[in-house]
């Protein structure tokens, strides 16, 4: 597959992805690879500047579950690889109570660089990464997208519903089915989320 160029904008990362997506899928990993080393190099939005490093997504591109959440945080700034901090503790029992670990599933963000001092992430960086987002999913091919929390419910299920109303409904989609939860650090400052985000575990063990 032809290389894509460093520093194309997200229209062209979308038209490269469109032309030789078919070429693509069949060889996954090594094409879900060039696509991260691209994404190393992104200057697509104002988050280049601020960033330590992009954080693209861990797991296996075989996986039939993906996680999705809304950004990298500080820990996963430094570290490079999504919820290692102490929402990853979280998502980490998650998925212990659906009988999974992090090697069974692929975990990535809607927004693949840290916004200043955790600030939600605003629709033009979420924008300005959704290619690369479209790219991970397509070459992926999951049954079940468990998004967490408002900014990737809402991005996934392009809805403005919130995630309150979400929570824990299994949504059908084209391609895949997509699973909205609270995002893990919600059920660490409210514990009233706790419950009901590791309760719908049991909902992923249906489908798997």
């Amino acid at each position: 597959m032809p290389e894509l160029t460093v520093g194309a904008s997200s229209a062209e990362i979308a038209d490269f992805w469109e032309k030789h997506s078919k070429s693509a899928v069949s060889c996954a990993e090594s094409t879900m690879q060039g696509f991260k080393n691209h994404a190393l190099h992104c200057h697509n939005c104002d988050l280049a500047q601020s960033r330590t490093q992009v954080v693209w997504g861990t797991g296996p591109a075989t996986a039939s579950l993906v996680f999705v959440g809304e950004a990298p945080g500080r820990t996963e700034d430094l570290g490079g690889e999504p919820f290692t901090g102490a929402a990853g503790k979280v998502l980490d029992e998650f998925l212990a109570a659906a009988d999974l670990n992090r090697a069974d599933v692929y975990i990535a963000n809607v927004v693949k660089c840290r916004p200043p001092n955790n600030r939600n992430p605003l629709p033009d960086e979420i924008a300005a990464c959704s290619s690369y987002l479209k790219i991970q999913l397509e070459l992926i091919k999951p049954a079940v997208v468990v998004t967490l929390g408002k900014f990737a419910s809402q991005s996934l299920l392009n809805t403005s519903r919130g995630i309150s109303s979400l929570q824990g409904t299994m949504q059908q989609m084209e391609h895949f089915k997509v699973l909205p939860l609270y995002h893990p650090a919600a059920t660490i400052y409210d514990r009233s989320k706790r419950e009901p985000f590791l309760q719908a575990a049991s909902l992923l063990k249906q489908v798997s």
